[in-house]
């Protein structure tokens, strides 16, 4: 390979896992032209003058006699404009799932590059979060609004800590866990570590300089938290009333909300374990039990599905841009949220997916714990969680339904 050809390659060559990713889940998602969901229509709403939504779907929150959407509206946003050309039931909500998952790709690429990870282990992790924890379930099931939230949200938060690495732009910081926020609400967290990623790396040019970036990440982050609470005043008559508490529940859930509310530290027990203990379930067919039918919808723990991410546990700061311990107060409070709360997820495929709330955080302590232990046994892992994915995602819905005709 010529010298010319091996520059253009070194061009070219961090944007493959990009293209790998997308041709991966093009390959294995089960295709819909449309897939309506609740951002769907709270977009038609707005293009009809409206907040309030004439479809009663599922978890849509019902308040004064009236159907409306509860969760944070920027995803709705980002529809807005496919929804205008082409109609609320036209919408793929999944294929800007898939462009969004090229994007984050991109960006975590990128950001291990700043973090000078090797471009070998840099595709290895890259493969490791887009398709070896519970994104890739979110992509594929993004039809649900759950799911695409998670999608938009970890995006845009992988964004917002590839520039804080980066060129460092405050203000575009701000921007983007600021969006990253107004789709789901726990990103917040995450404030304290871009915060403190910032200011650390201001540190030379002088405090004047460390006050000047903070304001503007939280100048910019507080823009957006107020369009939150404008939006939940506009819907629900309160800025600090998410709606959540107006969604009908049915079951063990509704059980739960009647007996202890939204939060309690009665939860803890069990968002402990499958979170962090809880093996993949799978159910089989009655009354013979032979046939898999799926897994069970609480999900499998971190510690099975993902164990690469304990290679955090082995970062270290010394001679970085990356606060540790600031990512691990974050991380740790995004945990702490999570385990107080009535639901753990129900109903997802071997993931816990609200550990995407901080999963890009994580993303840097597991990229210099590779750096520290590049030696390690850490591939396996990587692999153990892909292949898991591989076997739940894309090979048991076929196996299930290959064996119902036996």
């Amino acid at each position: 390979m010529d010298m010319v050809s091996s520059a253009r390659w070194k061009r070219l060559s961090p944007g493959w896992p990009g293209l790998l990713v997308l041709c991966f889940v093009l390959g294995f998602t089960q295709w819909r032209i449309a897939d309506v969901n609740l951002y769907v229509w709270q977009a038609d709403a707005w293009l009809r003058g409206r907040w309030d939504i004439a479809q009663s779907v599922r978890d849509v929150a019902i308040h004064d006699g009236k159907l409306w959407v509860p969760f944070p509206p920027f995803p709705s946003v980002l529809l807005l404009p496919l929804v205008k050309v082409l109609g609320p039931e036209n919408v793929s909500v999944r294929a800007v799932a898939v462009l969004l998952t090229v994007l984050c790709g991109w960006a975590l690429w990128r950001l291990l590059s700043r973090l000078e990870v090797e471009p070998s282990p840099r595709a290895w992790l890259t493969a490791a979060f887009i398709m070896g924890t519970g994104f890739w379930s979110c992509v594929v099931y993004s039809h649900g609004i759950w799911f695409f939230a998670h999608v938009v949200a970890a995006t845009f938060l992988m964004l917002a800590v590839e520039e804080s690495l980066g060129r460092g732009r405050a203000w575009l910081v701000g921007l983007y866990v600021g969006l990253a926020f107004l789709s789901r609400q726990l990103i917040v967290y995450s404030v304290i570590f871009l915060v403190a990623v910032l200011w650390r790396r201001a540190a030379e040019a002088g405090r004047r300089r460390q006050v000047l970036q903070v304001a503007g990440v939280l100048g910019v982050f507080g823009l957006c938290a107020l369009v939150y609470l404008a939006s939940n005043a506009v819907r629900f008559g309160d800025p600090f009333e998410t709606g959540y508490q107006f969604i009908p529940l049915t079951e063990f859930l509704d059980a739960r909300v009647a007996k202890y509310g939204l939060f309690h530290p009665a939860y803890v027990p069990f968002n402990f374990i499958h979170l962090f203990l809880e093996g993949p379930h799978f159910n089989f067919v009655p009354p013979l039990q032979l046939q898999p039918m799926g897994m069970d919808g609480f999900g499998t723990s971190l510690t099975i599905a993902s164990p690469f991410i304990f290679l955090a546990l082995a970062a270290r700061g010394a001679g970085t841009s990356v606060p540790v311990r600031a990512a691990w107060v974050s991380i740790v409070l995004a945990v702490a949220h999570m385990l107080m709360y009535y639901n753990n997820g129900w109903v997802q495929v071997n993931t816990q997916r609200f550990t995407l709330d901080f999963l890009p955080v994580m993303m840097v302590l597991v990229a210099l714990g590779v750096k520290r232990w590049p030696a390690g046994p850490w591939k396996p892992l990587v692999a153990w969680a892909v292949g898991l994915n591989v076997f739940v995602i894309a090979v048991l819905p076929h196996l299930s339904r290959a064996l119902s005709k036996l």
